[in-house]
């Protein structure tokens, strides 16, 4: 059975995409989320991701596209979201810098299938379907 995991695209009024970097693996960034947790709803576990992440409390608006990548298992739901409150926040286990970028400043290192969501959803993409091929 495929790990499900759900990430938000947070855009803020100057259309720049909210992106956190992660504190493990491979420190790498990419969009607030994580894995859907067994008995959890999508929209409550990317509801509480982010939260968790960001200090953000969002809203899911719409589905900007299905992602997966059949060699690691893993399907991956992208939803544009909105902000409805925002509380304090600061680096922690999890999360170690989180910043709003625009398309030609994307921070790196950043794997590929989440700069292809970052992409899609910036470009105003909804509905999508995409396998991400093995890098």
């Amino acid at each position: 059975m495929p790990t499900l995991g759900v990430f938000a695209a947070i855009i803020d009024d100057s259309g720049r995409i909210l992106c956190v970097r992660m504190n493990y693996a491979t420190h790498s960034w990419t969009t607030p989320g994580g894995r859907v947790e067994l008995g959890e709803s999508p929209l409550a576990a990317l509801k509480r991701e982010v939260l968790e992440e960001s200090g953000l409390d969002v809203v899911a608006d719409r589905l900007v596209g299905v992602y997966s990548k059949p060699h690691k298992d893993d399907v991956v739901l992208f939803l544009r979201a909105r902000v409805l409150a925002r509380n304090p926040w600061q680096p922690n286990d999890e999360i170690s810098q989180m910043g709003y970028f625009g398309r030609d400043e994307l921070p790196e290192p950043m794997s590929p299938g989440a700069r292809t969501r970052i992409i899609d959803a910036l470009d105003g993409v909804t509905g999508i379907v995409r396998v991400i091929p093995e890098s």
